[in-house]
């Protein structure tokens, strides 16, 4: 399934940076609905059905990571976003990401649109406070802009714990090009604690009504 994904994540990428030739538009359009048609099955299990179901976290960790809109290698829709774990010169640990967005997903000349931006820092500053003790759910996402954030081009964000006071968590994050010349964006998120067996009982119900 990954390397079905990479394909069709690489025409996705080709389909936006190319001119398609004319007299192979239609061949083209052929194959992708030819295509189209042997991926027509069954509806996939979501990540999210192993906290609703009571199945477990651990039975959803997969799906999540492999078709996950970022760092999926099975969503083609996914850049994907890399992670690792990292130290910070002070010694504390932070998450490291790498991607590098392709035209698919520009917005300014030359640079990746600021939603995707954000969506990344959204996506490392919530893998950034998993490292504490019982995490929280995103309360607040603030992302400054300082340069426009190339594409085509290997990037790397840094994100890790500011502050924990046992109800909140303050990450932050930045983002820089993989040469860590360049700082183009930083971020601070706010994570609340909640009862997520409460929220688990609340989308069983809903999904029952």
């Amino acid at each position: 399934m990954r390397e079905l994904a990479d394909e069709v994540r690489a025409i996705i990428q080709e389909l936006s940076a190319n001119t398609v030739p004319p007299d192979k538009e239609g061949e083209a359009l052929a194959l992708a609905r030819e295509l189209r048609a042997l991926l027509d099955g069954p509806r996939r299990r979501r990540w999210y059905d192993g906290l609703i179901d009571g199945t477990g976290v651990d039975d959803a960790e997969r799906p999540f990571l492999a078709h996950g809109a970022l760092r999926g290698r099975e969503n083609p829709v996914a850049p994907p976003l890399v992670l690792e774990d990292g130290v910070r010169d002070d010694g504390a640990p932070m998450r490291v990401g790498h991607v590098t967005f392709g035209l698919a997903y520009e917005g300014p000349p030359h640079g990746v649109h600021g939603g995707f931006v954000a969506a990344v820092f959204d996506d490392i500053l919530g893998a950034a406070q998993g490292m504490a003790d019982a995490p929280g759910v995103t309360g607040r996402l603030t992302v400054r802009y300082r340069h426009i954030t190339p594409v085509e081009e290997p990037l790397r964000f840094e994100a890790w714990i500011d502050s924990d006071d046992g109800k909140r968590i303050v990450a932050k994050a930045t983002c820089h090009a993989e040469d860590g010349a360049l700082l183009t964006a930083d971020a601070e998120a706010l994570f609340v604690r909640v009862d997520f067996e409460e929220i688990q009982a609340r989308m069983a119900a809903r999904r029952d009504a």
